[in-house]
This record gives structure tokens, C-alpha cells and sequence, in this order.
């Protein structure tokens, strides 16, 4: 496996956990504001992080 091809693999992991991470922490943050008003909610939609497009 050549240089080139690790770096690629490596950048797609690292984006990928990012990804997956920030979207652990917004979940988290909806829940937690959702407990602290009484879980009421003024409509609804998934919030989700979408990492820039590839260079």
C-alpha cells in the first residue's frame, strides 16, 4: 500500500469519526434542552452535521 492510498484512507476514518462524533454531541444537546423545557418541542427536524465536500 503506497503513501498516497494510506492518506487517503486515514482522511475518510478521521472524517468519518468526526462525523459521527458531532453528530453523538448534537443529539445530546437536543435531549438536554428538550429535558430542561419540559420536552416540548415547536416542531421538528434532524439536525445532522455534514462535513464539507472533498477537496
Amino acid at each position: 500500500m503506497d503513501q498516497d492510498t494510506l492518506q487517503v484512507m486515514l482522511r475518510e476514518a478521521v472524517r468519518q469519526t468526526v462525523t459521527e462524533v458531532l453528530q453523538i454531541l448534537l443529539d445530546a444537546d437536543r435531549e438536554a434542552f428538550l429535558r430542561q423545557h419540559g420536552g416540548r418541542k415547536n416542531g421538528y427536524y434532524p439536525a445532522s452535521w455534514r462535513p464539507p465536500l472533498a477537496r
